[in-house]
């Protein structure tokens, strides 16, 4: 019996916690921002493995139950393109299924977990968790990013252990991330967490010289770490940011204006846009020569490899192969990318996915059956024209979804995303008193996906992947809709107050002609 009563506390405690799905959003975050799939397969798989577990759990529980799924706003169209996905998988089951199955499942995750935050009953808890989340993000990454300008410094020609480059990789600042374009996204969320904490705490009124200090810090690390990978499409990221954000103050107010006021406001706008852009790569320009100069005083042009060999012989053995450059290798430590073409090879991919389009157009073909089916039909999905190599993602959202899912999907999906576009851009022009009461919060968060969009069409895709990158996409749907439904909420609430008051007099009033 002791041991029983015992138990049960603790099995209440365990339960307790598989039931908070903020637990579970916060779990899988920092898995899916750590990225050990690479690295330690094994630890990634386990906890994925875990994962779908602890997930089925969750809906079964919380969204079946409970009713939590009927809360999930546009539902509807979700179950529509769930079951467009699914029929496309079991299409094409003999190739990839255990794969195909687990991208929907994902998928399924980002629409009920992440993107579904807002169904639940708490805007102060979706509020809190939110505040957490930008928290961790800010703290986290600009910490990655003092460890990778240290290793930088320290090794100004990189450090590459077991088939990974750390400091800098073909010239570009990798840092901890073993990926320039990885890591100038983690440092974009940084610095987008950041305006978001300012945004909330101003808000609040708790806001103090400490956080100011903090977020300046955060700030400069975060920005120069984005200059250094020379990720054009993070830099087109922040300047989208920033100038939505900034365009919102300049076309909020204006209500029905003249034609021709209206069209000097946009030329202006898009002016200001190039004249920013520009301003950034001139700044990146400026700051990849400083640092360059900065570590290539100091730079013994060592560069340190470590990894895993065998000899002839058969036996293996660690070799640490320091080599001390010749006189023609000691150049100039450089921040910039070897390849030359604007594109990076990304047109060749859009070519080829488009060809691959064709063969299936209307289901499409599954995420999973991407490498082989251009293995299949195109001999391969090639990068560049130099290389083949197995990319697994067309590096635009939109084109990865059309070729997953055919035009069934895609076309689903786009009347979903206009239909979620449509409520958040209502909401920050429509309720414009309550987004300055709580810190235009909303529209930095509308900026975000604004930017995350344009990202999109260059790198990861909208929805079929699993990776950090698009996991914080979704929950910051999810974060920007809960401040959305709250306001149309309090509008509905306001205008049938006002309704029952103009009743009352009206009854009045005619109660006393009647006298």
């Amino acid at each position: 019996m002791n041991l029983k009563s015992a138990s049960l506390p603790a099995l209440k405690k365990i339960f307790k916690f598989l039931d908070n799905t903020s637990y579970f959003r916060l779990a899988l975050m920092c898995v899916l921002f750590c990225d050990v799939r690479y690295m330690f397969p094994w630890l990634y798989y386990s906890f994925m493995s875990v994962a779908v577990v602890w997930s089925v759990y969750i809906f079964i529980k919380k969204m079946i139950v409970q009713g939590g799924i009927k809360r999930v706003r546009y539902r509807r169209i979700i179950y529509l393109f769930l079951i467009g996905a699914s029929v496309s998988v079991l299409l094409h089951c003999t190739s990839n299924f255990i794969e195909n199955l687990f991208s929907l499942y994902m998928i399924a995750v980002c629409f009920f977990m992440f993107y579904g935050i807002h169904s639940e009953k708490s805007n102060f808890r979706i509020k809190k968790e939110m505040k957490r989340l930008l928290h961790i993000l800010t703290a986290v990454t600009t910490l990655l990013m003092i460890a990778g300008l240290v290793v930088l410094a320290v090794y100004p020609s990189g450090v590459h252990i077991n088939g990974f480059d750390f400091g800098i990789h073909e010239n570009r600042f990798v840092g901890v991330i073993p990926n320039a374009n990885v890591n100038a996204f983690y440092a974009v969320m940084a610095l987008v967490s950041c305006h978001l904490l300012w945004k909330i705490k101003k808000a609040d009124g708790s806001i103090n010289t400490k956080f100011k200090v903090y977020c300046i810090v955060c700030a400069v690390i975060n920005i120069v770490s984005v200059f250094l990978t020379d990720s054009n499409d993070t830099l087109l990221f922040i300047v989208t940011y920033f100038c939505f954000y900034a365009f919102y103050g300049v076309f909020r107010d204006f209500g029905k204006p003249k034609r021709k006021r209206f069209f000097m406001r946009l030329t202006a706008a898009a002016l200001s846009f190039v004249i920013i852009i520009a301003a950034c790569v001139s700044l990146r320009v400026v700051t990849q020569n400083g640092v360059s100069l900065l570590i290539t005083s100091g730079e013994s042009n060592s560069h340190i490899s470590m990894g895993i060999k065998a000899d002839q012989n058969g036996s293996v053995k660690i070799e640490d192969d320091t080599d001390l450059k010749s006189d023609a290798e000691k150049n100039e430590t450089q921040f910039k990318h070897n390849n030359k073409n604007i594109d990076s090879g990304r047109f060749v991919l859009w070519r080829q996915a488009l060809s691959l389009f064709e063969h299936y157009p209307v289901m499409g073909i599954g995420k999973a059956n991407i490498v082989d089916y251009g293995t299949k039909y195109l001999g391969g999905i090639k990068y560049t024209q130099l290389g083949d190599f197995k990319y697994v993602d067309f590096h635009n959202g939109l084109i990865t979804i059309l070729v997953s899912f055919g035009l069934v999907g895609f076309n689903i999906f786009m009347v979903f995303a206009l239909t979620v576009a449509k409520t958040m851009l209502k909401s920050i022009f429509k309720f414009r008193k309550e987004n300055e009461r709580d810190g235009n919060v909303l529209v930095a968060i509308v900026s975000f996906c604004a930017a995350y969009c344009v990202y999109s069409m260059f790198e990861v895709s909208l929805l079929v992947d699993d990776s950090y990158r698009v996991f914080i996409f979704w929950i910051m749907i999810g974060f920007g809709l809960s401040y959305a439904f709250k306001y149309i909420k309090q509008n509905k609430i306001d205008s049938y107050m006002e309704k029952s008051k103009l009743q009352k007099s009206e009854n009045v009033t005619e109660v006393n002609h009647k006298v």
